[in-house]
Order: structure tokens, then sequence, then C-alpha cells
């Protein structure tokens, strides 16, 4: 009988701290939320820009059209920024970090300049994680599709470059300050899932650019230029090479058979 009292007792004592819990993380939400505009630029000085620190991860080729001349990948998008509206300490609550969507807070509208389509986003709509210090990460997997030009003077031998570049496309580096990650490590990795049966990545490189762009006047944006280095797997088209010239080796020394020759018949079959 003890024991029943004892388990009741703890399912109690665990629903209640779920309770207090909950009760603990709705009223911060509403102290963050309550006069918050997510449409608002956070800066604290209107003409102050906004620092946002950009990394990609690879995570395979969807497709590499080599008669279109565009590329595939499927990649994980992380950014980092700091917004100072929505920052609290431990007095005003114990927890550390919240999870956030997309349509609640400000988020900037860093696209694919370069691209070939439409991005595609994954059912799974990426993860928003807000700081006590006002730190905001952003996780966002989608499908990229960009023109690669293919330069096959070697072939298949060949080596390609693709490169893509990201930006905002409303402000420009006077209010958005796109960088790469101070980490190296973060700016541009491959995930340990990738894998292709054709290419293989030798290197991946980002620069930082500030470009001018048609229809704005004295205007520079910040754009991060990713360069993937992509080497050709040539074991299919050495198979196929080798095969098709032993082919037309043998083609030759059977003209130059007798055609009463035997031999003639069982090498064609061969």
């Amino acid at each position: 009988m003890n024991l029943f009292k004892s388990f009741f007792f703890i399912l109690s004592l665990s629903q209640y701290t779920l309770v207090n819990g909950n009760a603990e993380e709705t009223q911060l939400r509403n102290l963050l939320f309550n006069n918050y505009n997510p449409k608002v630029r956070p800066a604290e000085n209107i003409t102050s820009a906004i620092t946002i620190q950009m990394g990609l991860a690879l995570q395979n080729i969807e497709k590499f059209d080599q008669m279109q001349e565009s590329i595939t990948l499927n990649a994980w998008i992380r950014q980092t920024w700091s917004d100072y509206r929505l920052s609290w300490n431990s007095s005003q609550s114990s927890l550390t970090f919240i999870s956030v969507s997309k349509n609640q807070i400000w988020v900037p509208d860093t696209e694919l300049l370069n691209a070939a389509g439409l991005p595609e986003i994954y059912t799974l709509k990426g993860g928003l994680m807000l700081y006590s210090d006002g730190t905001v990460f952003y996780s966002n997997p989608v499908v990229l599709k960009m023109p690669c030009s293919l330069q096959l003077e070697t072939f298949p031998f060949d080596t390609q470059t693709c490169s893509m570049k990201f930006g905002s496309w409303v402000y420009s580096s006077e209010y958005l300050n796109l960088i790469p990650y101070t980490n190296v490590e973060q700016q541009i990795d491959v995930l340990d899932s990738f894998s292709h049966t054709e290419w293989e990545i030798d290197e991946l490189t980002v620069e930082l650019q500030y470009n001018e762009r048609e229809g704005y006047t004295y205007e520079i944006f910040n754009e991060l230029e990713y360069n993937i280095e992509l080497s050709r797997f040539p074991h299919y088209y050495k198979l196929s090479m080798g095969m098709t010239i032993a082919l037309v080796l043998v083609s030759f020394i059977i003209m130059l058979m007798e055609p009463n020759n035997v031999s003639r018949t069982s090498t064609a079959v061969f």
C-alpha cells in the first residue's frame, strides 16, 4: 500500500513540475512577444547594420544535369544573429533558451541569388533557437538548384567548379552585414552522409564580396559566394571506352581473316 502511495506522490510531483515549467515558459513568451513586431529590423539604431553569420553544410548532390548545365544540392543553411528585443535575465526566467517559429520573429531575407529554380523546403521547416542573451540560431534544410557551366576539355578526367551566391534582396550592407561564421569549420562543410557514384568534392571555399546591383543607386550589398570543386569518377567511362576499343579491334581482326576461316565466326560471336 505504501508503494502505491509513493508512486502516486511521485506522479503528482512530476505533473506539478511540468505544469510549473509550462507556466514559466508561457509567462516568458508573453513577456517577449507582447509588443514585438517581427517586421521591424532588430537594430537599436536605425543606421546600424545587423550582423548575420552564415554557414552551409552539404548533405548530398540530388542531381547534376549535364545537358542543362545545372546542379541540385541537398544542403543545410545555418544563420546566427542577435535580436536585443528578445533577451531576458535569470530574474525574469530560469530558462536558457526556447524554440520559436519563423513567423514569430524577424528573419533575414537571405536568398540564393543565382538560383535556377525555386528552393524546395523539407517537411521539416527548419528550427529557430532563441537564447537568453538574444542570440538567434536558424538551421534550415533546403534543396538548391543553380546553373553550373561545364568545362569538358579533359572529359572524363575533368574537374568542375559550381558557385552559389547568397545575399539579401532588400537590405544593403548599410543595414545587413552578411558574413561567414568566424569559426572556419562552420563556414562550409560536408556532412558524413554525403556520397555520390560519379562525383566527389575536392575543395570547398567561401568568399565575402561587396557588389553593386542594377537599379540601386550608390548601394553596396554583402554577398557570400560558395565555390564547390567536383572531380568526376572516371571508372565507368574507362570501362565503357575499354569495351568499345576491344570491339573495334576485334572487328578489324575479323575483316582481315579469310571468309572461309572457321575461326572467323567464333571470333565474331565472342
